[in-house]
């Protein structure tokens, strides 16, 4: 017989002598994190709270639950910069030997946009690392195609210029370091060459 067969097997049997002598399993309530770079996560369950450190890649409760307890892991407080989600993070005690949530942190992205004056033909083109975002004739403002991580930086720059126009990213706009919230003060002007 297979080792993996003996392990479901090897578990019901210590359930039931637990509880053929009044006695009950109790389950560590744990799970893995991926991708926590910051600090400032607190996680919870059954009113127990479990700060967490940038850089862990496993959490388990204090308290264990016993066979039959409802389990309920949330996230009690994001970390700075993130937003992380739980799955597999409820459920009740002893369907299965170990209780393992995932939690998946990702950094918190925001938009990067401005206005534009003076564009009266299509063919301006702006691009911010890979992402290029073509803007419509007579718009007088912009957001740029893809959002930008917080804590990374962005520099929005013409790659394309309307027939007739030069535009130009007005100096001290186009470039910076993402923060918590959608940028929306570089400025473009296009004049007539």
């Amino acid at each position: 017989m297979k080792l993996s067969c003996l392990r479901p097997l090897a578990a019901l049997l210590l359930t039931l002598g637990l509880a053929a002598c009044g006695g009950k399993a109790s389950y560590d309530v744990s799970g893995s994190i991926g991708n926590l770079n910051t600090n400032g996560l607190i996680l919870a369950n059954g009113g127990e709270d479990l700060p967490v450190e940038a850089g862990q890649t496993r959490f388990t409760f204090k308290k264990r639950i016993d066979y039959g307890t409802d389990y309920n892991i949330t996230v009690k407080q994001q970390p700075a910069h993130m937003t992380c989600g739980i799955s597999g993070g409820s459920g009740s005690a002893g369907h299965y030997i170990n209780i393992s949530a995932a939690v998946s942190c990702s950094q918190n992205a925001y938009s990067v946009g401005g206005t534009i004056s003076g564009l009266t033909v299509e063919g301006l083109e702006l691009i911010n690392g890979n992402a290029t975002t073509t803007v419509a004739k007579d718009a007088t403002t912009f957001t740029m195609a893809s959002p930008v991580a917080d804590g990374t930086t962005y520099n929005v720059t013409v790659t394309a210029q309307p027939k007739g126009l030069k535009c130009e990213v007005q100096p001290g706009t186009g470039v910076g370091t993402m923060g918590e919230a959608n940028v929306t003060t570089v400025k473009i002007a296009c004049n007539p060459v």
